[in-house]
């Protein structure tokens, strides 16, 4: 269950890191789509912050465990202020991240495929 749960976080990582690298305007245009109902977004982040409570718990026997529980913190953070912050700075801070340059996606995206593959690594020394 362990090895699932981790390869299915890698999986996601790798998808929207690919996403972030090889076409960044069609990317953000579907993340914007999706976070653009306050239902899904509140439940996006949910699901966000129990996939890095699990990163935070369950990497026990990882390697680098260090960087999972900082990553799943971060995680956890981020979760809480988008939950916890006004309606208007949630979306000031939605509408800041949507409106970055290119590079800083594909930056973005090189450090979700590292972070994946770096994760499915691990996930393979189980």
């Amino acid at each position: 269950m362990k090895g699932f749960l981790f390869s299915f976080i890698g999986v996601v990582w790798f998808s929207i890191g690919l996403g972030l690298v090889i076409a960044p305007a069609w990317t953000i245009e579907i993340l914007e789509r999706v976070v653009s109902d306050e239902f899904r977004q509140f439940v996006l982040i949910q699901i966000w912050m129990v996939l890095s409570l699990i990163l935070v718990i369950g990497t026990g026997g990882l390697f680098y465990r260090a960087v999972w529980i900082a990553v799943g913190c971060l995680g956890i953070a981020k979760g809480l202020f988008l939950i916890g912050a006004p309606l208007g700075r949630r979306e000031a801070f939605l509408d800041w991240w949507f409106k970055r340059p290119f590079w800083v996606y594909r930056l973005c995206g090189v450090v979700l495929v590292s972070l994946a593959v770096t994760l499915a690594y691990g996930v393979n020394a189980l």
